[in-house]
């Protein structure tokens, strides 16, 4: 296994997790309506979400949903059903952010397993790890398995950054939208939008 594979590898998944997605927009969303704390226990959670989908890939569920119109069919289904709960949800939340009501926010708990369950009920990245990952590995080594599973976490840590990154971000605009009423209800409504056509997006999505 060659260094410059790594190196290649880290660059790549530095672009690809910084492109916005389910995850990454709920991250976001925690840490501009809950702050720093809140969005970085979500991270916790998206990242364990992640190292599931990477043990997916390397035990064959990848493999299975490739091959099962049913699996996919199934899995797809509870994810495109969980996005748009979470997008009904921040469609609902007429809360206001200020000093005072900062201290309602989501417990840690609901943070970490709505995170995981974000990232974890996606077969799509299931799939993208399937295809993404054997391309900087050696097929026809015989720890062929065990690199996947390194490059796999190599991609969890650096995601884990780069959401860090955008939950620290996110959590530093929360002072400006807390001077704007008209902002929080706008943020909430494009918010629960994003996720409902991420929902959509799933849900009529096929397999490649």
């Amino acid at each position: 296994m060659e260094l410059t594979n790594i190196y290649l590898f880290v660059l790549v998944s530095f672009l690809l997790i910084l492109t916005p997605g389910p995850t990454t927009i709920y991250i976001i969303t925690k840490g501009m309506t809950e702050g720093r704390k809140a969005a970085c226990k979500a991270v916790l959670g998206v990242s364990i979400g992640d190292m599931f989908q990477v043990l997916a890939a390397s035990l064959g569920l990848a493999a299975l949903l490739q091959a099962s119109a049913l699996a996919f069919f199934i899995i797809k289904l509870l994810g495109a059903s969980y996005l748009f709960y979470v997008g009904i949800r921040c469609l609902l939340n007429r809360q206001k952010m200020s000093v005072e009501t900062s201290k309602v926010q989501s417990t840690g708990k609901n943070l970490f397993i709505t995170g995981f369950l974000t990232s974890a009920l996606n077969p799509k990245t299931t799939l993208f790890f399937l295809s993404f990952l054997p391309q900087f590995i050696d097929n026809k080594s015989t720890y062929a398995h065990y690199q996947m599973l390194l490059f796999g976490v190599v991609f969890v840590i650096v995601g884990f950054i780069v959401l860090n990154i955008y939950a620290v971000a996110s959590a530093k605009l929360r002072s400006w939208m807390e001077r704007n009423g008209k902002i929080q209800e706008y943020f909430n409504w494009v918010t629960g939008l994003i996720f409902v056509g991420l929902g959509l997006r799933l849900a009529f999505s096929e397999r490649k």
